[in-house]
């Protein structure tokens, strides 16, 4: 029996699940992209947006009509001259404004494509903590599982002493109780990671029951090497929300141009044919028009709009220089504590984790040589655990800052 106390403190169990196939991360993510019905949506969304240019080149329907009167007007039905009329009216665009117009609907898709890019981008982080968190758990799954297999094996000798008089009951009771609280937790942790799962397999679009394995190969990324703190021009370039801003400034410039040109003058044409129903000459005008809304009290709307919109321009370029200092701010205490979490991650497990595992093994050799106290051995046992468990905790922070400082920086 001791010579199993001893296999089971010095081995790690390994907890393999064999639920279906290696998932990277890398791989949901490309899902994710592919198959999210949020993300597609706005694929139709950019086509509509290209389709609306087609329109803005049109011209306005053709008007025709017919009239029927006599001449003079009276009711004198015998002398009357009776006629009918055939009237044509078109108007002509103004090519100015159509090429604002055009100009101003091609600015929707740009905008479209950046809110598509940013809401890739919150799928992105969402599917990455859930990922890294379902690593973690099934880490912390692992040293449980360890654990229970510990105190198992602590009862069946426990409850052997005790019958011999070796060991008192309450270490025995003692030890139940650690039992029972490492199950209650195994189980708990072990429903953590079918709901990360379920959350996964919701970002993919697939069955939420579908089972996969995580591949923890290059999880930690290593961005120590690199320049974690970019300059602050170049955040304006690279994060999609700071470009919708951008775009949708942009697409009011133009908007506020189209209405400045409302003011050009629009030009028609319209042509009348008189057919005389009881004799006479045929008779047609030919009449060319032309709008000029500068002279009219419509000018008003117009430019009191464009006017309007200067202002909200000048407040949302006002926004964007407010958005970019915010995201320089957060990017910087990401890079910071990211700094911080390497070095705590690195210390655990240089320093911290084999300095209780030799400790450990200390307290191991000399139980095996009947020259120590079990007690002992699983004191030093619970002292690796925590820390191991501890340095999940900062591996845990360490990925949660990795994945707010990739989504900060719009990194895949």
């Amino acid at each position: 029996m001791k010579r199993k106390i001893i296999v089971l403190l010095s081995g790690c169990i390994l907890f393999i699940s064999a639920n279906g196939q290696t998932l990277p991360l890398d791989s949901v993510l490309s899902r994710i992209e592919k198959n999210n019905p949020r993300l597609l949506s706005y694929t139709n969304k950019i086509i509509g947006a290209n389709e609306r240019v087609k329109g803005a080149r049109v011209w306005e329907p053709t008007m025709l009509g017919v009239q029927a009167g006599d001449n003079p007007y009276s009711f004198d039905f015998e002398n009357n001259e009776y006629m009918a009329m055939l009237v044509a009216e078109q108007w002509f665009p103004n090519g100015k404004i159509n090429t604002a117009k055009e100009n101003y609907y091609k600015s929707f898709a740009a905008i479209r494509q950046s809110e598509f890019d940013y809401q890739k981008n919150q799928m992105f982080a969402q599917a990455k903590e859930a990922y890294y968190e379902r690593y973690i758990t099934e880490r912390k799954i692992t040293i449980i599982k360890e654990n229970i297999e510990l105190m198992m094996a602590m009862i069946d000798i426990s409850e052997k002493h005790l019958a011999s008089g070796m060991e008192d009951l309450g270490t025995v009771y003692k030890t139940k109780a650690r039992l029972a609280d490492s199950e209650t937790m195994l189980v708990h942790e072990q429903n953590m990671v079918k709901s990360l799962t379920v959350t996964l397999n919701y970002l993919m679009n697939a069955d939420v029951n579908a089972q996969f394995d995580i591949d923890s190969i290059g999880i930690i990324k290593n961005y120590r090497g690199k320049n974690l703190f970019p300059p602050r021009d170049s955040l304006a370039a690279m994060r999609s929300d700071i470009l919708k801003m951008t775009s949708e400034i942009s697409s009011m410039t133009l908007n506020q141009n189209l209405m400045s040109l409302q003011g050009k003058p629009g030009y028609g044409f319209r042509f009348e044919h008189h057919a005389m129903l009881t004799g006479g000459q045929p008779l047609y005008a030919a009449m060319f028009m032309m709008k000029i809304p500068i002279f009219s009290k419509s000018a008003y709307g117009y430019k009191s709009e464009a006017k309007a919109m200067g202002y909200e321009i000048s407040a949302m370029a006002q926004d964007k220089e407010a958005m970019i200092n915010s995201v320089n701010q957060m990017v910087t205490m990401l890079a910071l504590e990211l700094n911080t979490e390497y070095t705590e991650v690195d210390n655990y497990q240089s320093k911290v984790i084999p300095a209780y595992k030799k400790s450990f093994d200390t307290y191991l050799l000399s139980y095996s040589q009947n020259t120590g106290e079990l007690m002992k051995v699983l004191l030093a046992w619970d002292d690796l655990q925590m820390a191991q468990m501890e340095y999940l905790k900062h591996l845990e922070v360490l990925l949660k800052t990795q994945a707010d400082y990739e989504k900060e920086m719009q990194i895949r």
